[in-house]
């Protein structure tokens, strides 16, 4: 497991951001891109990476709360980045907060089989926002990057990687119905869908 840490630092591979406390509670950046809220927080790290694309696809009916699209020598990568709030005060403890976002998680396997259409999902989204004079939601890239990937994705395989972002849960005291959950939901992926899964989770 990567660790959130819920008083501002994300660690993965190593690295450690150190900006704003983050409100456990806050899943949604929202218009106002809250700074402190969980995906604020995992946008910001990943666009430390080398994406061609991030956009916030957080609404109904999203594909995730964060989309990255990054396009490698033999392959291009999606992940998606599933981001739930904690219930409570008590970090850790509650099998329904990871129980949610496995859910989502699971679902959002869909787009495997038709890359294209999440491209072109995410693609008609930002220009109904911006047609109702709504900022866009693409973060990193633009429309034209979007629809070149679209083109790109029908001429070299497209690979998935799943994240689930859950400060509800913790490493040092995830409980067995916790675990267990997790372990479904990364047998569900791996064995069926070839997908590798993440999870990034308190202390």
């Amino acid at each position: 497991m990567q660790e959130f840490d819920p008083w501002g630092k994300v660690r993965a591979g190593g690295t450690v951001g150190t900006q704003t406390r983050i409100d456990t509670s806050k899943e949604s950046q929202g218009a106002e891109r809250e700074s402190d809220s969980i995906q604020y927080k995992v946008k910001s790290e990943v666009r430390k990476g080398d994406y061609k694309v991030i956009v916030d696809d957080d609404d109904i009916g999203e594909a995730a709360n964060v989309v990255a699209v990054r396009v490698e020598e033999k392959a291009m990568v999606v992940e998606l980045y599933h981001c739930k709030y904690s219930h409570g005060i008590a970090l850790g403890h509650r099998v329904e907060d990871p129980y949610e976002v496995c859910g989502q998680a699971q679902r959002s396997v869909h787009w495997v089989e038709k890359p294209i259409e999440l491209f072109r999902h995410l693609l008609r989204r930002d220009e109904n926002r911006v047609k109702q004079g709504k900022p866009s939601r693409i973060e990193v890239g633009t429309s034209t990057d979007l629809l070149n990937i679209i083109e790109g994705a029908r001429l070299m395989p497209v690979q998935f990687a799943i994240y689930i972002v859950q400060p509800g849960l913790s490493k040092e005291d995830a409980s067995t119905s916790q675990l267990e959950l997790l372990s479904v939901t990364e047998n569900y992926l791996g064995e069926t869908y070839q997908i590798p899964l993440a999870v990034i989770a308190s202390k």
